[in-house]
């Protein structure tokens, strides 16, 4: 049976037992994986992180990216992951190459495997977080070392250059120094939004890295008590900030200022929005959470259960995610807003 049929199928069984429920599980794949996973805008490819026949040296890293076709599930090719690890796992905006970043990165032809750029220890002693700005010419990582910078990289007729240099939240900011852990670009690309593992968030210009604003209820300290593990722009003047904690916050870009809380799952493990409207999936402890966030508020609209590590979405809204156990899954959401 065809995955275009399979889809057809779950709409119509969706929309004819008007369960209410706004995902449809379509398959489960035990054993696949485990996180981190990422799916291409465009839907066609999934990426897994996957053990690899490990060696004595190598066994805490040995550790490989295995692409797949979402359309049979067939494995295109099996490449190894930046250090071994692949911590940093995501397609670019046009879903032709396939990025892993840890110890700078490695860049990937998406469909057949072969690597294009391989800037391993270019960029710092490692990279703890990558964002590609939506029109896919510029991206903004973050390095580990004992400067723990974030630079914006402009890519130049295919070839990447630094463009500016950031610095992580230090002291003069109010907030404690600590390693970026989630990085995202506003959709005009006019802003950074970087978060830390101290929990902090900073607004920075995507043109020059200037510092915009803090984000916090009160000055030095930080608005989250845990790592900041994803972040995402629902439109240039709203912001969503999540903590491995399950803290959730709605934020308005243009003040700072904080519109609503929410408490979700512990062990929140990323968050992602699905296109075309306000609502947000959240992978936690407890299973996959919608969240809506339209009118400056915050809601829980359904969770399914499940102990959940990763979630990645496509253009066309269909959700992948990855539980701790190692199971995917593949959900079409039916209810629009």
């Amino acid at each position: 049976m065809t995955r275009h049929l399979v889809l057809m199928l779950a709409l119509l069984s969706g929309f004819a037992g008007a369960s209410g429920s706004f995902f449809t599980l379509l398959q489960t794949w035990p054993g696949l994986g485990h996180a981190p996973i990422a799916v291409s805008p465009d839907g066609r490819l999934l990426a897994l992180t996957r053990p690899a026949p490990r060696t004595p040296a190598y066994a805490p890293y040995d550790t490989r990216i295995e692409v797949r076709d979402t359309a049979k599930m067939q494995r295109l090719y099996r490449v190894p992951a930046a250090n071994g690890d692949g911590k940093t796992l995501l397609f670019s905006p046009d879903s032709r190459t396939l990025w892993s970043a840890h110890t700078g990165t490695l860049d990937y032809d998406a469909w057949t495997g072969k690597l294009r750029d391989n800037r391993e220890g270019s960029d710092g002693a490692g990279v703890s977080a990558l964002a590609f700005a939506p029109d896919g010419q510029s991206y903004v990582l973050a390095g580990v070392n004992t400067v723990s910078q974030t630079w914006l990289v402009r890519v130049v007729v295919g070839r990447p250059r630094a463009f500016w240099p950031v610095t992580p939240p230090t002291a003069r900011d109010g907030l404690k120094p600590n390693w970026t852990s989630a990085l995202a670009f506003s959709p005009d690309g006019k802003r950074v939004a970087s978060g830390s593992l101290g929990g902090g968030v900073i607004l920075r210009s995507g043109v020059t890295g200037r510092p915009l604003r803090v984000l916090g209820d009160e000055p030095g300290k930080a608005p989250h008590r845990a790592r900041l593990v994803g972040l995402l722009f629902l439109s240039p003047a709203r912001l969503l900030s999540a903590s491995a904690d399950g803290q959730v916050r709605l934020w308005d870009a243009a003040t700072g200022r904080a519109l609503a809380s929410l408490p979700c799952g512990e062990r929140l493990g990323a968050v992602v929005r699905i296109p075309g409207g306000t609502r947000v999936v959240a992978a936690t402890g407890r299973g996959l959470e919608l969240l809506g966030t339209s009118g400056g508020r915050l809601r829980r609209l359904e969770t399914v259960g499940g102990d959940y590590a990763d979630v990645g979405v496509s253009a066309a809204g269909e959700l992948w995610a990855m539980t701790r156990g190692g199971t995917l899954s593949h959900w079409l959401p039916l209810r629009r807003e």
